[in-house]
């Protein structure tokens, strides 16, 4: 490896060991260049590099590796951008959310239950990334905040929600499940989409 750089920064390759490229890059992630720092974008011999598959870096041996060069970002940067992005995450999930309600009225279970599996892993997701930004940005930490306040009654009344929808897909009542989605949970998600702007501003 001749070039190794992050955020324009030369790193002696001797410094860093590793014979793949997950190796080296998690022994980076220990460099005190990357302290309190995620990577945000990989070239690899100068061209950008993403994992198609979990672990696709182990593939990648050393001796193939001339340059490498990353980019990154601050863990506070990363939750702005989140949260900056957050709204137009929502916007895909209303879209799918409406996708699923039309499979099960049209009586499509298999397909729909799909669909609504897909979905639920894309909102635990977003939840989560949401708690930690809030505890990466260390925002609305007061009890009396009402942003915080409003935030927290939010999860509380969603968490039951999804109880409830949970029930229902168990119970195979597809129809009211349906309405449910629709009437209930889709508004619910609107209201996240309403509550994200102020999010946003609280982490300027």
């Amino acid at each position: 490896m001749e070039t190794l750089t992050v955020d324009g920064q030369n790193i002696a390759a001797s410094e860093i060991t590793g014979s793949n490229l997950e190796e080296i890059l998690l022994n980076l992630m220990e460099h005190p260049a990357t302290t309190g720092r995620v990577i945000r974008r990989i070239l690899l011999n100068g061209e950008p590099y993403t994992e198609d598959v979990p672990h696709a870096a182990l593939e990648v041996p050393r001796a193939t590796i001339g340059s490498l060069n990353l980019d990154t970002l601050t863990m506070e940067d990363m939750g702005l951008n989140f949260l900056k992005a957050s709204p137009a995450y929502v916007e895909t999930l209303l879209e799918a959310l409406t996708k699923i309600v039309e499979a099960f009225r049209l009586g499509d279970e298999q397909e729909a239950n799909e669909y609504f599996l897909n979905f639920l892993e894309a909102l635990h997701l977003l939840m989560s990334l949401l708690e930690q930004t809030r505890t990466v940005l260390g925002l609305w930490q007061g009890s009396d905040d009402e942003n915080n306040s409003t935030l927290n009654h939010y999860l509380e009344s969603l968490s039951e929600l999804l109880s409830n929808v949970l029930s229902l897909q168990e119970q195979k009542d597809w129809i009211y499940l349906a309405d449910v989605l629709e009437y209930e949970f889709q508004d619910s998600l609107r209201r996240l989409a309403e509550i994200l702007p102020a999010l946003c501003q609280g982490g300027h």
